[in-house]
């Protein structure tokens, strides 16, 4: 579905499963959240500017995510752009996915969600696997009053060795924070964190991981 207002192209794309309910600590629990990834691309406002467009990514990361976020930047043609991501969190291997395509192309990433005014983003969240994401992007910011929060990684189904799970695992994540130039020392904070809570960043641990490369925003 297209929608057009002004100069102004909004393409919004919704489709693929859902993905349980990410736990989050009562004090840091953002808006429901949609239960499969939403993408919503805002073309640039005026063609002679560099500013690119605008993805806004907000809800589950779904294993299907990453294949429409893809799809999206092929059929749209879209350059230069930054993502913004709102995100209880999702699919670990998924968020992986989404932040290698976002990388590949070079993208900005941004902790912020949409709002009515699709050229003024508000704070966001992005916790659980959601910052696996957000460090694909080359450039990396929040949004004033944004949160990041990171807990312990779990298996949507049981796994017959829990222990030989958690070390594929730390080996996959760790070598795509590597990649990413992010310090795997994250996975430290995640494995101290229990699943059904979630462990928020402070700015300046988020800095200091070089999860956060750029200045924060407002």
């Amino acid at each position: 579905m297209i929608r057009s207002a002004g100069s102004l192209a909004v393409l919004l794309l919704l489709a693929g499963c859902s993905t349980p309910s990410t736990p989050r600590s009562p004090a840091s629990a953002p808006p429901a959240a949609p239960s499969v990834l939403q993408i919503v691309a805002v073309a640039p406002g005026d063609a002679r500017t560099a500013a690119g467009w605008l993805l806004y990514l907000d809800g589950f990361i779904d294993s299907g995510a990453a294949v429409r976020l893809a799809s999206v930047i092929e059929r749209e043609r879209i350059g230069t752009a930054t993502v913004y991501f709102n995100s209880p969190g999702g699919k670990l291997l998924a968020a992986m996915d989404v932040g290698r395509i976002v990388r590949s192309h070079g993208y900005s990433t941004v902790v912020g969600m949409r709002t009515t005014d699709v050229r003024r983003p508000a704070a966001g969240t992005c916790f659980s696997a959601c910052p696996f994401a957000f460090a694909g992007g080359m450039r990396r910011s929040m949004l004033g009053g944004s949160e990041i929060g990171v807990h312990l990684a779990a298996n949507s189904v049981p796994v017959p060795d829990e222990s030989a799970f958690q070390r594929r695992v730390w080996q996959d994540a760790s070598a795509y924070l590597q990649s990413m130039d992010v310090a795997v020392e994250l996975l430290a904070i995640m494995w101290q964190a229990p699943h059904d809570a979630i462990r928020p960043l402070t700015p300046q641990e988020a800095e200091r991981l070089r999860l956060v490369n750029a200045p924060l925003s407002r």
